[in-house]
Formats: C-alpha cells, structure tokens, sequence
C-alpha cells in the first residue's frame, strides 16, 4: 500500500514537473528614441497581455517591435541575450550597447512580475546609436541561450536622416535660478511623496543604471551637496539621502531647486544614467501636476 502511495505520489509529481516545465513564456522588443539614440527594451513575461498593459502606461509612446514565444530549457535556469553572435547582415558605423554585461533572466524573477514588491517586469535595456557614415539599415540578430528551442531576436532600426546630438551641459553650471511662485494651496507633503514615488516605480532601472557609473554619480552628488562625502557609496545611500534632504524643504522653491540639483547631477554623467534624469524629470513635472517647474528649471539650467 505503502509502495503504491509513493508511485502515486512520484507520478503526480512528475506530471506536475511537465507542465511547470512545458510553461510558455513571451518575449517583447519595444523602442523609444531618446535623443541621440534608440533605446531598445527586451521584456520577458508569463503573461503578454500584463506588458502590454503595463508598456502602454509606462512608456505611452514606445514602439513595439518583435514579439516571441518560449520555454525556458530547465526549470530552474535561465535564458540569456547573445549579442556576440556572428552577423549575417552588415552592421557598419552601429553601435549596440546592452546597459548590463549579462542579459540574463532567471524564471524566478520572470515569474515574480505582478507580485506586490515586484511592479516591474523583468528587462533588458540596450542603447543602439548610429554614425553618420552608417549603413542606413540595421538588422542586428540577438540568439537566446537557455530555451526549449532556438530563438532568435531582431534589433531592426534606421538611420535618422535628421542629425541629432546632445546638448552640450556646462562643467560648471552657473546657480541655478530661484523661481518664487505662489505657496497658498501647494501641498508639498504630497508633492514629497509623489516625487519619491517616481523613484520607487523605476528602482530596478535606476539601480541597474546607477552601478554603471556609481563612482561618478556620487561625486557629482557630493559636489552639490546631495550626499556627504564619508557617505556610502550605493544606490541605496544616495537616494536615501536625496530623500531625507528633500524632508527639509519648505517652500516650493527650495524644493524645485534641490531637485534639479540631483537631476543635473545625473545628467553630467551621461550615458543611460543621463537618459534616467531626463525620464524622471518628465514624471516629476506631470506628478507634481504642474505645480512644480522641474522641467524648466532642468533646460534653464543647461541652456545657460
């Protein structure tokens, strides 16, 4: 009786293990041109119709792109972007830059996505820019490691008949102005929370873009008085300490201009770290419901 358990139980087991393990999973490449380059986004999720939800608030304007379906090869691994693979197609004068040395995704996070601490789907980020002398199309093929069946994606871009470049930002930007606006009504209570919200929503892409250039990112904080100088050096210490500073502010002004600090901060390091400046302070302007001018401010500040 005992035996007939156990082969029940190991029987059960088993079927449940192939289903697990026969689970389709979906892939998504979507684009969003940000200034000089594409930022080209890979998202891995059990469930399609959640991203689509969820690429449709967060990034309104994104383009999709190519869509998969896959299963993971074991249980419990992972698939990996392979942008070292051979090219078919030339890809001269392009630059395909992935935000992270290792495009893995683990199906344990894959699965958390929707889960209360985990409102982000699990992403790869890749910047791709392209030279003047480039040729016009990019057709650039990434293989996935680790699936039931070989994958491949397409990064498929064009090159932008309009010259775009950065705008230059100063070494030493001059004070940033102080705009005195009406504080009857202003409840900076709730602008604080709502402004440490938008930090909160992009954690995961913040800490990822932070440990790129996590050393030059703190001077520039320490420079301008974000951080203290015997501070950690972490993503976790900086934004705790933007955000304890940022308790103490009492007026609308103050406010407005202790955040650009920590925006052009960011801005100065450059790269992915100055994309995320340039995306929180949108969402600082539109959370704030346009009583807070971080988005002038920011321009006022370079253009000067």
């Amino acid at each position: 009786m005992i035996h007939q358990q156990s082969q029940s139980l190991a029987s059960t087991a088993a079927e449940s293990t192939g289903v697990e393990e026969a689970m389709t999973y979906a892939g998504l490449v979507y684009y969003e041109e940000k200034r000089a380059e594409d930022l080209v986004t890979f998202a891995v999720v059990k469930d399609l119709n959640a991203l689509l939800e969820f690429i449709k608030k967060d990034c309104p304007h994104a383009e999709r792109g190519q869509n998969i379906l896959f299963r993971f090869k074991d249980y419990n691994g992972y698939i990996e972007l392979k942008f070292d693979a051979p090219q078919k197609k030339p890809f001269t004068g392009w630059c395909i830059e992935p935000h992270m040395d290792s495009c893995k995704f683990l199906r344990c996070d894959v699965d958390k996505f929707g889960e209360a601490n985990y409102p982000l789907p699990s992403t790869c980020l890749v910047s791709v820019y392209g030279s003047d002398d480039a040729v016009p199309t990019l057709h650039y093929s990434v293989p996935l490691d680790g699936v039931a069946d070989p994958k491949t994606l397409f990064i498929h871009r064009s090159l932008r008949t309009l010259g775009l470049s950065l705008p230059a930002i100063p070494v030493n930007p001059r004070p940033l102005p102080v705009l005195r606006k009406r504080e009857q009504g202003l409840d900076l209570v709730s602008i604080k929370k709502r402004v440490q919200q938008v930090l909160t929503k992009h954690q995961a892409v913040l800490s990822e873009a932070f440990s790129l250039s996590l050393s030059s990112i703190f001077n520039e904080m320490a420079g301008v008085g974000i951080v203290s100088n015997d501070s950690e050096k972490s993503y976790e210490a900086i934004i705790k300490s933007f955000k304890v500073g940022m308790s103490f502010m009492k007026s609308s002004s103050d406010l407005e201009s202790y955040c650009v600090k920590f925006l052009n901060g960011l801005s100065k390091v450059g790269g992915p770290v100055a994309l995320a400046a340039e995306t929180i302070c949108d969402e600082w302007t539109e959370a704030s419901e346009g009583e807070l001018l971080f988005d002038c401010l920011a321009k006022r500040t370079k253009n000067t």
